[in-house]
């Protein structure tokens, strides 16, 4: 805050804003804050008249007076700063008309922009404005030589041209831009390069002070920084350093990095041109901007890792990519590692041991798991920065893409194309046995159609006729079964095939299965076992699904079983549920086969060397419609010992099942 002990003394605050009027309203004293605001130089001001910068527009009556006015009286007065081209600066002003030496009356202002010296508590402002006008009066003198000696130095329009010896070949050959100026802003001298890169003469460089060269929108910033080294004492020496945009004559805007160093009653100045610099940096960032959208659009980023150190390089996009935050991960190899999964550890290791060891180009694929959860598939490919000194690997670089997308949609297709080759495949296999399985049932109901009809064995009361009538009926019941076959399969597999639930008895649905399979087992000389079969176990299932699951389970095991084995049925309550297990001492099932057994159309056996009929449907829908009931199908086999499969269903059928079936 201004106080009156630092207002009465005009040698020590630059900032305060204050200036001495003589009677014939000419300035006798003008502080170098009042040459600032007014923007003119302050010596030129000096009994020069107050009228044009200064008037008074509202006095204490209400009325319009002139400062060597006599009806001006002690007080508060509302005055304004003409300043040059710009608007008047309004504000608030103390007035003490005083009497001076020699009888001479003076009136000493004191500029208020912040209205602090009307809350001051002083019942004697007229005192202290004597003590001010005497003192400035008193060194009004040794302020007159100050301006006589500044008067005899060189003219500012011939700065440029003054004769120093060798230091003027030394300035004029630095590209920088250097000068002086008075602490109140107008300039001393300049360099050609001055003049040469801003555009401005000597001679225009005296009509503004510096900072009306700085840009308008940096202006309010660099007046900051140049107040507090101008209201430093004169007797320290202040730098200040900052960037800034000038202003030229042709209209241009120049990047300039400016010190200043104030010292004494000047400061001066080195300007150094960094407008090509910004306008690299500029563009710098603009192509790092578009390489980094270019990363973002495909999921990529670069890296750099130098030999032997703990940290890497990584672009944002990489940060992006490990789904980790920028400053709050650590770019270091241990944390790295820590996010690729084990099994790739290894090959990472080997690929990069094997750039550095053959100084060659590389590229791998791996995985890694985001903190959040997620795993990503990452393509890297790198290069090898070579030092020429040494010939030896300083540096591995190179980008990580993101490809888990396109891996997911790669695996898609191949697992697509190989279900197609797989259908494709299926749909031979089951011609083949189609052309098969039709052809020998339709020879013998034509053969035997034949006979009968040209009545070769004589007329049609012949008893054989009734043996060729039965071929006829069987090979009829075979092709019907193979039709409703392959018509139940395509219920299933659209979602058509309905269930009518009912409560079963097991063991007697069982035994009626075994009563219809036992012709067919005694031809075989198969020998079925059906002992301790319980009679209370019921469940609910579709009593014609259940029929048909245990006749192709049942039939399987009669038709793979050599003459002279046996083919068993259990049932029992299981894990809360129903278990059938239907086992064999059959030919068995390899290994790798069990898997593609209930598939579509597969049989073991090639369809040209078979010894077994069938479509190759049986087991394929016996799984699914134990799947519709909610349950499941196991099957354990060894070739040349049996095989044994086990159906487990449960006692009601589940909830999400029961929504899509008929009760």
């Amino acid at each position: 805050m201004l106080t009156w002990r630092r207002l009465s003394q005009p040698g020590i605050d630059n900032a305060a804003m204050r200036c001495v009027v003589d009677e014939n309203g000419n300035f006798v004293f003008i502080s170098p804050a009042v040459g600032w605001a007014l923007g003119m130089d302050v010596a030129a001001l000096i009994s020069k008249p107050s009228r044009p910068v200064l008037d008074i527009i509202s006095a204490h009556d209400g009325h319009h007076y002139p400062l060597n006015s006599p009806d001006v009286v002690s007080g508060f007065y509302e005055v304004a700063l003409l300043r040059q081209a710009r608007d008047p600066l309004i504000l608030q002003a103390r007035l003490d008309c005083i009497d001076g030496p020699l009888g001479k009356k003076y009136t000493v202002i004191w500029l208020d922009p912040d209205n602090r010296l009307k809350r001051q508590k002083n019942d004697d402002f007229g005192q202290t404005a004597r003590d001010f006008a005497t003192f400035v009066i008193d060194n009004q003198k040794k302020f007159e030589e100050k301006t006589a000696e500044s008067e005899i130095k060189p003219e500012i329009d011939c700065i440029s041209k003054a004769d120093d010896g060798e230091l003027k070949y030394f300035l004029n050959l630095t590209s920088d831009l250097l000068g002086v100026y008075r602490r109140d802003g107008s300039f001393v001298r300049v360099n050609p390069s001055f003049n040469r890169v801003l555009g401005y003469s000597d001679a225009e460089l005296k009509q503004f002070p510096f900072i009306d060269l700085i840009f308008p929108e940096d202006k309010e910033a660099v007046q900051s920084v140049m107040q507090k080294m101008l209201q430093a004492p004169p007797a320290l020496e202040t730098r200040v350093d900052f960037e800034s945009r000038a202003r030229c004559k042709d209209g241009n805007v120049r990047w300039l990095k400016w010190v200043h160093k104030a010292a004494g009653e000047h400061v001066y100045i080195v300007g150094l041109d960094v407008t090509d610099i910004k306008q690299h940096e500029a563009e710098l960032y603009r192509r790092e901007e578009q390489l980094s959208e270019a990363q973002k659009i495909g999921s990529m980023g670069h890296w750099y890792w130098e030999v032997g150190r703990a940290e890497m390089e990584m672009s944002d996009q990489i940060y992006a990519i490990f789904g980790v935050e920028k400053f709050k991960f650590s770019p270091t190899v241990d944390n790295v590692n820590a996010l690729l999964l084990k099994r790739d550890l290894g090959k990472i290791y080997r690929s990069f041991q094997r750039a550095l060891v053959r100084k060659k180009d590389y590229e791998l694929e791996f995985r890694l798991r985001r903190p959040k959860g997620g795993i990503r598939f990452i393509h890297c490919e790198g290069r090898c920065k070579i030092n020429p000194k040494t010939g030896q690997v300083e540096a591995l670089f190179g980008i990580m893409q993101d490809i888990t997308e396109r891996t997911i949609h790669e695996r898609a297709l191949r697992e697509a194309k190989e279900a197609a080759e797989t259908a494709y495949a299926s749909k031979t296999r089951f011609l083949a046995n189609m052309s098969h399985e039709l052809r020998t049932p339709l020879n013998a109901i034509i053969g035997f159609s034949e006979m009968i009809q040209r009545q070769l064995l004589g007329p049609v009361g012949n008893a054989r006729y009734l043996e060729y009538v039965g071929g006829i009926r069987e090979s009829g019941e075979h092709l019907l079964d193979m039709i409703n076959d392959i018509l139940d399969m395509s219920k299933i597999e659209i979602g058509k095939y309905e269930l009518y639930l009912e409560e079963i008895n097991v063991g007697k649905i069982i035994r009626l299965a075994v009563h219809m399979i036992e012709g067919r087992a005694h031809e075989a000389q198969v020998h079925l076992i059906t002992e301790d079969l319980p009679e209370d176990i019921q469940t609910v299932a579709d009593r014609r699904a259940l029929m048909q699951i245990l006749l192709n389970l049942l039939s399987n095991a009669v038709k793979f079983t050599n003459a002279g084995g046996s083919v068993e049925i259990k049932c029992q309550c299981e894990l809360g549920g129903v278990a059938i297990v239907v086992s064999d001492t059959g030919i068995g099932i390899p290994k790798d086969k069990i898997g593609v057994v209930t598939m579509p159309f597969e049989q073991l056996a090639s369809e040209l060397t078979r010894r077994h009929e069938g479509s190759g449907l049986g087991l394929a829908i016996t799984k699914d419609l134990i799947e519709l009931h909610g349950g499941t199908l196991e099957i354990e086999s060894e070739l040349g010992i049996g095989t044994s499969v086990t159906v487990l269903l449960p006692k009601k059928i589940p909830e999400h099942k029961r929504a899509k079936i008929n009760t």
